[in-house]
């Protein structure tokens, strides 16, 4: 469905009725905890918050939809006030108790009025207003003609879709939005009726804390000027209609609402700015890491030092380094993730055992953040901030494995209270823990997946054994007993017997791999360290980078409600196997490393921990195999969707609207066969650009251009290499470095194109009575290749935001990275093609000869390739 049926679709219809004029059902929820009032935009309709709506499943979201009904009501409305006071006056005793306003636009000024009248009748509820702005200067009624343009283009805008809409016809607007013309007339008068109020519209004084979300691109209204209360701006990337059509702003924008943090970055920002508090905590831990006593501290806790590890992460936890993205109220500063991520892999970089924190924080933490009691959170959360208790985590069995469903450790409810009976075993640090995230069985024997409840077991209770199991790395294992051990219900964690869900959401938080990516770059720098030899690691290092942007991307997904294990089983795949590879490294050179006595102790350790570790990383929170499964699964029938979403990040429009039009192309472009190259086709192909404006898309507003960037850049030359075709996109110098990466999308394009070809070709064909889909060991490399690929998709998404400040020998490796992907792809590809890949006909063959054709990497001097 194109976007102007969609928003017709949507326009057409109401969602579940209040029996409140106005108020319509978003999204509810039998049993939320929290309630979310969401004011319509200038046009009336809900559309453009549905995305973000989807974010927050748990809560009850429920939304103001503008109809003449109210907006007019006997007289129209006069001002924002009169109007906010209408819907307010329709409450009644039927609204919900409100705790979050939200409004973007025209909907936030809205927000804002409804946020003031709600105050005076005693409730106060939180204020979110995303990128409201209003005119200080005297509203000028535009003409007809130029209201109805403002009209569509705000609809088709908020409906994701670009451009400009230029006739002056209401029956040829209808047409461009999809309406009959009765719907038109009325959303067209409201439309014209708050255009109106916005424009002479001044704030009521008031005294509520707001959180202003603005758009970098956008104007800025300073709503100090408003409130007496705090006011919180945060700044994302892109423009007014981009906080809601952008994935990453809807992150950055429902983490804000979900836990009133400051979300001054996300993972796609490259600037510094980490708000008011941020700079203090950078300041504050440099300080803490450059003296002599935090040097002790680290090489004592390296050797296993439990005294030495309580002691550092108490300090940072005093310094409020451990949590500061969490809630105040819990222990935290008001930060975003990413700054929690920044200083969490500066401290880790200086050797600090980093599965302490990983255990306490990023997994236990974090999910008693996301699904606990109040309770829980309130005895527990605080202490895990203060670094004063470490958490560890118990799901592994003796003879269960990896197969965390055969798990037989019982639960069984006595009044107010569980008794657990049990045995865990390889979780590690159970030994220096005061908690632990505990899986049990509570109902009857049936389906494996039912009946698990989670709970977070105190270790110093009654009945529980923690003993030490030696193994070859420093980090030992414990093998945990529990014998009659009571744990009390505001423990548990979810419903009685609905532990599986929740179960998948924790191992997603274990997945981001965040922890495998810093201990890899400090295995990386030990290497470097004893072997002065740089050029030997360059593609190592190159998949580190990889592999962080990987894990950082990974931190705004993990908290999400909706979270799954698919999420983030690429991240963990190719971050843990990216770490491994780094181990192996040492140990390749191991019997020469380890009889140097000139080496520095940090830098030892450092080396026997990449020796000694590297062999678990594949194992711990699902092995390779098992995010292998998940993955294949999940692209199962939708492989074909997952291929176009590699290429969709860098813009979703121009690669639907690419695929979409030369596809199906046929005399003017594919009057020869498939992938043959010609001077006359690359022409055709060029032209066929030209003409539907993609040769604008990089070019500078004040050249004619549309000034998209880079990554416009990109978008096109993966389609192009999706579809087969020569990439007859190169606006700039050839070997430029703009074009080194518009290259590198080319490549990575041919090659989700290969792997498309490859999976449609196994989902049909059969061998000795089975798809040679469903064979695992065909499969595997594929599948592992898909990952790789996702990876490196993300890291040139990163790169081509960041060009300009890109330095020549971070591209260089990147291309590394990219090449030594690509080999492994094609190598598995043609595995699974079989013989009919070989053959100088098939699409196969194609794409294999022109990925040989360009992949090599490009001379930066020369512009010429090199193998």
């Amino acid at each position: 469905m194109n976007h102007s049926k969609r928003l017709s679709t949507y326009l057409g219809t109401r969602s579940t009725a209040t029996g409140v004029p106005g108020l319509v059902e978003m999204s509810q929820l039998e049993h939320a905890e929290r309630v979310l009032l969401f004011a319509h935009p200038v046009g009336g309709s809900l559309l453009a918050l549905q995305p973000l709506v989807r974010r927050l499943r748990d809560y009850r979201c429920v939304g103001l939809e503008a109809s003449l009904e109210v907006l007019v009501d006997g007289e129209p409305a006069p001002s924002i006030q009169e109007l906010a006071r209408r819907y307010v006056a329709g409450f009644g005793d039927r609204c919900p108790d409100v705790d979050v306003v939200c409004g973007w636009s025209f909907g936030g000024a809205l927000a804002w009025e409804i946020a003031c009248l709600l105050a005076r009748q005693g409730i106060r509820p939180k204020v979110v207003l995303l990128d409201s702005t209003w005119r200080f200067r005297e509203y000028e009624e535009p003409t007809p003609s130029r209201r109805l343009r403002e009209f569509v283009g705000d609809a088709l805008r908020s409906g994701g879709q670009a451009g400009e809409w230029r006739s002056d016809s209401p029956t040829a607007a209808a047409e461009a939005l999809g309406m009959d013309m009765e719907t038109f007339s009325e959303r067209f008068e409201i439309f014209a009726h708050n255009s109106r109020l916005i424009g002479t519209w001044w704030p009521t004084p008031g005294d509520l804390d707001i959180v202003s979300i603005r758009a970098t691109e956008s104007s800025k209204s300073d709503w100090r000027e408003t409130t007496s209360g705090d006011v919180d701006f945060q700044d994302l990337a892109g423009g007014h209609y981009d906080l809601l059509n952008d994935p990453e702003n809807l992150a950055a924008i429902e983490k804000t609402i979900r836990y009133g943090l400051a979300t001054t970055g996300t993972v796609a920002d490259t600037g510094t700015d980490h708000g008011n508090v941020a700079p203090d905590l950078f300041a504050s831990l440099t300080e803490l890491i450059d003296t002599p006593r935090w040097r002790d501290l680290v090489i004592r806790s390296r050797r296993m030092d439990g005294r030495a590890i309580a002691e550092a992460y108490r300090e940072l936890g005093r310094r409020g380094l451990l949590t500061p993205d969490w809630p105040r109220e819990l222990g935290g500063s008001g930060t975003s993730t990413r700054v929690a991520v920044e200083l969490f892999e500066r401290f880790i970089a200086t050797g600090l055992p980093d599965l302490v924190y990983a255990l306490t924080v990023q997994i236990v933490g974090y999910f008693v953040l996301k699904s606990g009691s109040d309770r829980l959170k309130r005895e527990l959360l605080p202490r895990i901030s203060r670094g004063e208790e470490f958490a560890t985590v118990l799901y592994s069995e003796p003879g269960a494995g990896s197969d965390l469903a055969a798990l037989r450790t019982r639960a069984e409810r006595r009044g107010d209270r569980y008794v657990i009976n049990g045995v865990k075993v390889y979780s590690i640090y159970s030994d220096i823990s005061g908690s632990a995230l505990v899986a049990a069985r509570t109902g009857a024997d049936g389906n494996k997946y039912d009946g698990i409840t989670l709970f977070v077991v105190d270790l110093a209770a009654p009945g529980v054994t923690v003993e030490l199991v030696d193994t070859i790395q420093p980090e030992r294992m414990c093998r945990v007993t529990f014998r009659d051990v009571e744990v009390d219900s505001w423990r548990r964690i979810g419903a009685d017997g609905r532990g599986w869900g929740l179960l998948d959401g924790a191992l997603a938080i274990e997945r981001t791999g965040i922890d495998h990516v810093v201990r890899a770059a400090r295995w990386l720098t030990a290497l470097r360290a004893a072997t002065g030899r740089p050029d030997d690691l360059q593609l190592l290092e190159g998949q580190v980078e990889c592999a962080t942007t990987v894990a950082r991307a990974a931190t705004e997904v993990f908290l999400r409600p909706d979270v799954a294990a698919t999420d983030t089983a690429v991240a963990k795949l190719y971050t843990s196997e990216t770490c491994q590879q780094v181990g192996h490294e040492v140990l390749r050179r191991w019997r020469t490393l380890a009889d140097r006595t000139d080496l520095d102790d940090l830098v030892r350790e450092e080396l026997y921990s990449g020796l000694t570790e590297s062999p678990g990383l594949t194992l711990s929170a699902g092995s390779s195999e098992i995010m292998l499964s998940t993955i294949k699964v999940d692209l199962g029938e939708e492989y074909s969707r997952r291929c176009r979403e590699i290429p969709r990040r860098f813009g979703p429009e121009l690669v639907d609207t690419l695929v979409e039009v030369l596809e199906p192309v046929g005399a003017g472009i594919r009057a020869q066969p498939l992938f043959a190259y010609s001077p006359t086709r690359r022409t055709a192909l060029a032209d066929t650009l030209a003409e539907l404006g993609f040769d604008r898309m990089e070019r500078p507003e004040d050249e004619g251009g549309l000034g998209l960037g880079l990554t416009a850049g990109c978008a096109i030359s993966l389609s192009l290499g999706y579809l087969g075709y020569e990439n007859a996109y190169r606006p700039g110098p050839t070997g430029s470095r703009q074009d080194r990466v518009r290259h590198a999308a080319y490549v990575l394009g041919l090659g989700v194109g290969l792997f498309r070809t490859a999976w449609e070709h196994a989902s049909g064909r059969e061998q000795f009575g089975r798809r040679l889909v469903d064979l695992d060991a065909l499969m595997f490399p594929l599948v592992r290749s898909y990952a790789e690929m996702h990876a490196v998709g993300t890291r040139l998404y990163e790169i081509a935001n960041t060009a300009a400040q890109l330095d020549e020998s971070a591209l260089r490796r990147f291309e590394l990275v990219q090449q030594d992907a690509m080999v492994r792809l094609l190598r598995a590809a043609m595995q699974v093609m079989g013989a009919r890949g070989i053959t100088e006909w098939s699409v196969a063959s194609c794409f294999y000869m022109r990925c040989a054709e360009n992949i090599g990497l490009l001379d930066p001097l020369s512009g010429k390739e090199r193998c």
